[in-house]
């Protein structure tokens, strides 16, 4: 139905009373952990293929209207992205893709960023909101259980993502989205938690129990990180390194093979 009447307007108001009760449904609410995700693989797919139908049918005033809406299922598909089941959780990514694709889109067919009250303002704003929480998902999803079915999707949503805040960056758009956004995003995933777990084991009766060491999901997230790292470079020939550039050189090289 989406599909086929969403872009005619006097079908904007039964496509928003549809998004509000499949929204409200008790059994998407408990979508909450990659376990609960595993439980509902069917409900995730229906649920993902119609809130793209609807980000890519529906009328500008149906999508406005319902931004709080759009918002919760982005979010929501951001934690199906971390099940196991395979289905379920490319169903979320395409539908995030799905989500990007729109976004660039509209940015690219008006740089000047017009009001509040367009679609690609609208998206924009979500993923400002959500972007964070994405990556930490992203991130639990690729270095967790079955991570390599969902590599190619991960690698090219995050691919849209940074091509957005790129174009975000030279345009008028850039007080809703820019490249440091990403850039926060990815510091906070990866080094924030890590940081927050080494404090926590140096206070109180944890620094006797565990003196300086890193415990929680952020140290772990870290420590996963940079063991992929090395061993994706282990084969890697060490260039020599001239003792007049010192470890500055050592840095730069390494970031080299690390881009290549």
């Amino acid at each position: 139905m989406i599909e086929e009447f969403g872009h005619k307007e006097e079908y904007s108001v039964v496509c928003v009373r549809t998004i509000e009760t499949f929204s409200s449904a008790a059994s998407l609410s408990n979508l909450n952990s990659s376990y609960t995700c595993d439980q509902e693989p069917d409900l995730i797919e229906a649920y993902a293929n119609f809130t793209s139908a609807f980000i890519r049918c529906c009328q500008k005033e149906a999508i406005v209207a319902s931004r709080s809406l759009l918002e919760l299922s982005f979010q929501k598909a951001a934690i199906c992205s971390t099940a196991m089941h395979r289905g379920a959780a490319l169903a979320a990514i395409s539908y995030m893709s799905c989500f990007f694709d729109a976004s660039l889109t509209d940015v690219l067919e008006s740089p000047e960023c017009p009001s509040d009250e367009s679609r690609g303002v609208v998206l924009v704003q979500i993923l400002a909101r959500c972007g964070e929480g994405l990556m930490s998902n992203v991130f639990y999803a690729l270095l967790g259980v079955s991570a390599l079915s969902r590599v190619h999707k991960s690698a090219t949503m995050l691919q849209q993502l940074a091509a957005l805040c790129s174009l975000c960056e030279r345009t008028m758009w850039r007080g809703i989205l820019c490249w440091d956004s990403l850039c926060g995003w990815l510091q906070t995933t990866v080094l924030q938690d890590a940081a927050s777990d080494y404090l926590h084991s140096r206070t109180g009766d944890n620094c006797r129990n565990h003196p300086g060491y890193m415990q929680g999901k952020g140290g772990r997230t870290l420590k996963r990180v940079i063991r992929d790292f090395a061993e994706s470079h282990r084969n890697v020939p060490t260039p020599y390194i001239d003792s007049r550039w010192g470890c500055r050189q050592t840095v730069q090289l390494n970031l080299l093979k690390f881009e290549s």
